[in-house]
């Protein structure tokens, strides 16, 4: 694990600093940083709260006139509520979750871009504890391709993805392959909007519309605004998850809050409310 995390830091300083001479007023496409939240704060369902503490590592650059993107960002998760494994030790949970996105952009014209993107992400490796009946990885690669056109009132964009969900948490659970439809627009005066309808093709017995997403945002040159709505297909089941969150940047620090309510008009369950507040340095 150690020799993963050194090899990330090698590959993004190396790429950051081959690029750093040609515009060194914006750095270098490093963050750090650092978040505490409470999970469950308001002990829904009577469950207990779970304090956690998560430093990340981000980089985001582009290279070639802009020509290729890349995104990366590394994020370890130390639980602060302790929890038994299957030999019945009482353990601290810890987590690794993990994201990769590369893009290669082609221009159409002055005014349009055709984007081909892939990303690897995977969902809460488990380090700690341990459970013989679970897999400790859920992986999501997902090919898409994007097109982005430019208006005088902004970009309007179309995306289409195609999730492929693999090593279930579950064991017994099968693989899944799904397709996504996004449309979306970045407005000239900081306004961002974006939907997301999402199917499953695979497994065939669960196949058809799954969902819908929605991202609203709002930026200027030190606030940042978003609300993030996931609505199931099956409300009463799996419930709304609702994440406001608020961002203050000064300098080269990102200070942020933001505040995760689950379980919204799920049917014999509380709405789960989980806030979280967090620090990055930009370098």
């Amino acid at each position: 694990m150690k020799k993963f995390f050194v090899a990330f830091l090698v590959l993004a300083l190396s790429a950051s600093f081959a690029v750093a001479d040609d515009d060194a007023d914006e750095g270098i496409g490093l963050s750090a940083g650092l978040e505490f939240g409470i999970g469950n704060i308001n002990k829904a369902d009577d469950e207990d709260m779970s304090p956690y503490l998560m430093p990340m590592l981000i980089y985001e650059n582009s290279f070639f006139d802009n020509k290729l993107d890349v995104y990366a960002e590394l994020d370890y998760t130390f639980g602060f509520t302790k929890e038994y494994n299957d030999d019945g030790d009482d353990v601290y949970p810890q987590s690794l979750y993990s994201d990769l996105i590369i893009g290669y952009n082609f221009g159409l014209g002055d005014t349009s871009t055709l984007s081909y993107i892939l990303e690897h992400e995977t969902d809460e490796i488990i380090i700690s504890p341990t459970y013989k009946e679970f897999n400790a990885l859920t992986g999501i690669f997902t090919p898409a391709i994007k097109f982005n056109q430019e208006f005088n009132i902004g970009n309007l964009f179309a995306k289409i993805g195609s999730p492929i969900t693999y090593i279930q948490y579950d064991k017994d659970a099968d693989n899944s392959v799904g397709l996504d439809f996004t449309i979306g627009w970045n407005s000239t005066f900081g306004l961002g909007i974006e939907a997301k309808v999402c199917t499953l093709i695979v497994p065939g017995d669960t196949a058809g519309f799954s969902g819908v997403e929605a991202i609203i945002t709002y930026e200027t040159e030190t606030i940042y605004i978003e609300v993030e709505t996931i609505i199931p297909k099956e409300i009463s089941n799996e419930g709304v998850k609702v994440t406001p969150e608020f961002d203050y940047s000064f300098k080269n620090f990102t200070f942020y809050v933001k505040c995760e309510l689950t379980g919204i008009g799920m049917s014999g369950g509380d709405v789960i409310i989980s806030p979280a507040l967090g620090v990055k340095y930009n370098f």
